[in-house]
């Protein structure tokens, strides 16, 4: 039996906020078009000569949010050259930001060597570092997903990580509370950073996709003759709570 179009996942977004949380944020995608909450990306990512992100790869239909990866002849004439798999992100800045919160994203994506997702809080002053992925992968084999935190002025990291096929739908969250971190999946905890530089500051959500440049990293991998012409990411929902 087919799932209903605004609950393609055949889970749906919570409506009731777990014990000590009250929800302060939510999407599951209805429409067609993004809501007004989100930003899309533009432009070359940071640190990453061989992504580029253009809103028109952000699309929104059958309840969920499409991100998009492949070569776009009409991004050739900005950054992206020829062989280039533009992408697509959004974030909450700036209709929402909080420090300290519960997150949760339930998402899957197209396998696809080279196109790596992040789902991530970043600082709503945009200065970077901190940085708390709470879903990442490195364009790999999509049976392992990351959780990093990043901080101080040497980017140093924390990262955990958990088998996961992240081809099938799942639902990935963090707990961010002062000094700590608990990663869920599916519902229950998998890994937990306890860490005084656990960021303290106004933080945005961010949910993206990019392609890597080939030869500019031993941990990201970069797109080959395998890699299908079109690789998606498929959010059903997101919700975030804040302490109640």
């Amino acid at each position: 039996m087919n799932e209903p179009a605004s609950d393609p996942s055949g889970v749906p977004m919570p409506t009731t906020s777990p014990r000590g949380w009250r929800e302060v944020f939510a999407d599951d995608f209805t429409g067609s078009s993004l809501d007004w909450q989100w930003t899309a990306y533009w432009g070359v990512p940071g640190g990453d000569p061989g992504g580029f992100f253009d809103p028109s790869h952000v699309t929104v239909s059958g309840g969920e949010l499409v991100v998009s990866a492949y070569k776009d002849p009409a991004d050739d004439a900005w950054d992206a050259g020829p062989n280039t798999y533009v992408t697509g992100g959004i974030s909450s800045s700036p209709s929402f930001a909080q420090t300290y919160g519960d997150y949760l994203v339930r998402f899957r994506m197209d396998a696809g060597q080279g196109i790596a997702h992040a789902i991530l809080l970043w600082p709503q002053s945009n200065t970077w570092p901190p940085e708390i992925d709470f879903s990442e992968d490195n364009g790999g084999q999509r049976q392992t997903d990351y959780a990093t935190l990043h901080y101080g002025s040497g980017n140093t990291q924390v990262q955990k990580s958990v088998a996961v096929n992240l081809t099938h739908w799942h639902t990935l969250g963090v707990q961010w509370t002062k000094g700590q971190l608990v990663y869920t999946l599916d519902g229950r905890n998998w890994a937990t950073v306890t860490n005084a530089n656990v960021p303290a500051i106004p933080m945005v959500l961010d949910i993206q996709t990019q392609g890597w440049a080939c030869g500019t990293s031993t941990w990201e991998q970069c797109p080959n003759a395998s890699t299908p012409a079109r690789v998606n990411l498929y959010v059903d929902w997101v919700v975030a709570y804040t302490k109640s």
